[in-house]
This record gives C-alpha cells, sequence and structure tokens, in this order.
C-alpha cells in the first residue's frame, strides 16, 4: 500500500501505525544521505534542506514511539509534516508501507 493511502485510513494512530510510517520514511531519508554525502555534490545545499524537512517527521515519530503514544495534535502535525515535504520536494507518494 502507499504511504499516503495508508495514511488517510487511519482515524486514530496507534504506536504500530507510527513504526509503519516510520520504516517507509526511514527508507527515503537514508537515500537523501546517501545523495547528500556524495562526493563534490553540487546539489549539496539542496539535499540538506530537504533532509532538515524530512527530519522534523522523523523527530516527531521518535518523540511519539519513545513516548509510546501520539496525541492528535502530533498526529495532524506529522501528517502536516509529511504533506509539506511532499509538496515541496516530492518522492514520497511512490513510498508502500509494510502494514
Amino acid at each position: 500500500m502507499r504511504i499516503f493511502d495508508y495514511i488517510d485510513t487511519i482515524e486514530k494512530p496507534t504506536i504500530d501505525n507510527i513504526r509503519v510510517i516510520y520504516k517507509a520514511i526511514n527508507v527515503k531519508y537514508d537515500e537523501l544521505i546517501d545523495m547528500a554525502v556524495e562526493p563534490n555534490s553540487k546539489n549539496y545545499n539542496k539535499w540538506m534542506q530537504t533532509l532538515g524537512c524530512l527530519k522534523a517527521s522523523e523527530d516527531l515519530i521518535i518523540d511519539c514511539i519513545t513516548n509510546n503514544k501520539i496525541t492528535d495534535m502530533e498526529w495532524l502535525q506529522l501528517k502536516c509534516n509529511i504533506y509539506k515535504f511532499q509538496v515541496k520536494y516530492g518522492g514520497l507518494k511512490y513510498l508502500n508501507v509494510e502494514a
């Protein structure tokens, strides 16, 4: 299932839902790190901005997993961060999640 289809099916997220989203986002984050650290990367600044935008979602997910709960406000913020990343940089809509 695609990540945005998965997110749209969630009304009240559980920590398990958050872990599934984290797995998918983490794959993208790792790919971006690999691109950013390429020797003599011409696009270094662009990749670092992209990483920063995705890191906001990743940090929120880690906080929720650490606290073993996610509030409604955190869920809205997480969805907003993920959609914002897609609008600004793209590349998430084709990510698959393993639910």
